[in-house]
């Protein structure tokens, strides 16, 4: 079974929507919130670790980090090395995401550097090797308003009492 081949039941899409809002969340509380029991929430919660489904993890705000300089860089590439192109760009620490997509670019990738010069050296000094790189079109980012990523889970909602509801109206 893939990634894409199964969906989150209504308690773990609810673990997740707690778990964003505090991810040091314990099974304990998770299982208040959600009144559902605790070895229950640490059943689902270790299986959807374990599938790979979620993951927990800090994010930092890239500036407090030492990358001063964000961008948004479109790649445009020959299509038979689409695939290859994108998993090479996805092993630099410091790219934060890899998109295949239409439009203008073929891979489009968010990337954080320590400075202009940083952007620099990774567009004409590293990326030359890649030969079936045509193209590139970069956009410098000068002010981040959101970062911390996506906070929400389709459905799912967290009222002012804590409460987890489900986009079926039952109460978790």
């Amino acid at each position: 079974m893939t990634k894409s081949d199964r969906a989150l039941d209504d308690i773990e899409r609810g673990i997740v929507r707690l778990l964003q809002e505090d991810g040091r969340m314990s099974s304990i509380e998770l299982s208040r919130r959600l009144s559902v029991s605790e070895p229950t929430i640490r059943k689902k919660l270790n299986r959807i670790l374990e599938e790979g489904l979620v993951t927990i993890r800090a994010v930092a705000d890239p500036a407090y980090l030492g990358y001063k300089t964000a961008a948004y860089i479109g790649f445009v590439v020959e299509r038979a090395h689409l695939e290859d192109v994108a998993r090479k760009l996805s092993t630099y620490d410091f790219v934060d995401s890899v998109t295949i997509s239409t439009g203008a670019n073929d891979i489009t990738i968010k990337a954080y550097f320590e400075s202009i010069g940083d952007v620099y050296a990774f567009l004409f000094n590293e990326l030359k090797g890649i030969a079936s790189i045509r193209d590139t079109d970069t956009t410098l980012v000068f002010q981040e308003i959101k970062y911390f990523g996506l906070k929400g889970v389709v459905g799912i909602q967290i009222d002012e009492n804590g409460s987890v509801t489900s986009s079926t109206g039952a109460a978790r």
